[in-house]
């Protein structure tokens, strides 16, 4: 928009007659003073304009900027479910959610599969193989089978050998995928035609642009010159940031917006039911007869006493933030974290009374740094603090919660406590405790990330 002055010549039309009035001194003394403004406005007036009239006709500047997107992976269907199959151990890249069950440790490598590692000896931990699993996200283990997510589908595995898992049933297009699937930050569109988004990369893109290159704010930029615990599940056990879960006869499953619930009674599930919960679904919790699903607006508590048709029972809103959520006994300990997609929120461990699910109640709460997953072991609660290491909480009196240790020297996403042995995710790796002598916890074992040559 080109700036205009606007100047306040009087109100006459030509055919109007001027008053004639005999001047005074007053009059010649008021007229000057106008004329003086007139002139002076006329003057800044040109002088504001001179910047826009050469801008709007000149030379603008062009740029080239370089910024990084994600690039969405294809797979045909084909070649999607023709890749599921059992493969020899691989690096650990990536790790994602973890479970436990039977001395074997299950970690998902983000949308890529599942290593199983035999743990009998955690201070010792031994690589079995890999199930190649496109777009795998989520597993979860009961008896002789294995759950896990791909894409859209609900895979089960046979996992009577452990030295040839075998594929026995897939489940089409029971999770719903909507943009909070994508990945955090910009990103270019999904073209279905060209087949399945099996994972997404990172690419550098350079654009050239006049000006200022306005509305790359969303971008990466990069100008040219500029200088640059345990869920009690007759399962495994699987961490605080799972979004499966299993009670009795039943696998339970959040998307980003729903409950599912299958029969798993029989190696071939059946979908039971699907309920709508809320925005933004991220991890699921069983604890008795309860399902604690969290979100990054609430914590919802659902009654699973009728196995096949959970009931919601109560609603604990808090701040937009990522929330996962244990319980233990009648405490839910749940922590809240600002991030890429919660940016709003804030940092800190919320503990809350559920002794009355449908009316839990906060009874207190504890600043951190950027708290993720969590697990607690009788009377400690062990939580991830991403970046800045692992902080070991004595929750023995839920009212009054202290923190007893921050190990600062690695980098924890989620953990598993287990039978003395803590069991740590990060972008290190896999990283073993023993904790039995909370005072002095012992580092096990090691099972690093380790990247391949061309990357």
């Amino acid at each position: 928009m080109n700036p205009r002055c606007i100047l306040d010549v009087g109100s006459y039309d030509r055919g109007d007659k001027i008053p004639t009035t005999k001047p005074n001194v007053m009059n010649n003394f008021r007229s000057s003073i106008s004329g003086w403004i007139s002139a002076y406005s006329y003057v800044l007036c040109f002088a504001i304009l001179i910047p826009f009239l050469f801008s709007g006709c000149g030379d603008q500047r062009v740029q080239t900027i370089t910024y990084l997107e994600y690039q969405p992976v294809y797979m045909s269907e084909q070649e999607f479910k023709s890749a599921v199959q059992m493969e020899e151990p691989r690096a650990l890249k990536e790790p994602g959610k973890i479970y436990f069950y039977n001395d074997y440790l299950f970690v998902n490598e983000v949308n890529e599969g599942v290593h199983i590692i035999d743990n009998s000896d955690p201070a010792s931990p031994s690589r079995v193989g890999f199930v190649n699993i496109p777009a795998n996200k989520d597993i979860a283990v009961k008896g002789d089978y294995l759950y896990a997510d791909s894409q859209s589908d609900l895979l089960v595995f046979d996992l009577s050998n452990m030295q040839d898992v075998q594929l026995v049933s897939r489940k089409e297009d029971v999770f719903k995928l909507t943009a909070d699937d994508y990945p955090e930050g910009p990103h270019q569109q999904v073209d279905p035609s060209q087949g399945i988004v099996v994972d997404w990369k990172k690419v550098e893109v350079q654009e050239t642009c006049s000006g200022g290159c306005y509305g790359y704010g969303d971008h990466i930029l990069m100008a040219d010159g500029s200088g640059a615990s345990a869920p009690e599940s007759p399962g495994g056990t699987g961490g605080s940031l799972a979004r499966f879960a299993i009670t009795g006869d039943y696998l339970y499953a959040v998307d980003s917006h729903n409950l599912i619930t299958f029969d798993i009674s029989a190696p071939e599930p059946m979908q039971a039911s699907e309920k709508e919960v809320g925005w933004a679904i991220e991890t699921i919790f069983p604890h008795k007869s309860n399902l604690f699903i969290g979100s990054q607006q609430a914590m919802y508590i659902y009654d699973v006493s009728t196995p096949e048709a959970p009931i919601q029972l109560s609603r604990y809103p808090h701040f937009t933030a990522c929330d996962p959520v244990v319980v233990k006994g009648d405490f839910a300990y749940v922590t809240l974290r600002t991030g890429n997609t919660c940016a709003r929120g804030v940092n800190r461990l919320d503990v809350l009374n559920v002794e009355d699910p449908k009316n839990p109640q906060k009874v207190g709460f504890y600043e951190m740094i950027n708290p993720h997953g969590l697990g607690v072991d009788d009377s400690v609660l062990f939580v991830s603090e991403g970046e800045e290491g692992l902080k070991i909480m004595d929750v023995s009196d839920p009212y009054n919660v202290e923190q007893q240790r921050h190990i600062t020297d690695i980098k924890a996403r989620d953990v598993i406590p287990l039978n003395d042995v803590l069991i740590v995710t990060g972008k290190d790796g896999i990283l073993q405790y023993d904790y039995s002598d909370i005072e002095n916890v012992e580092l096990l074992s090691t099972i690093p990330v380790e990247q391949d040559a061309s990357e």
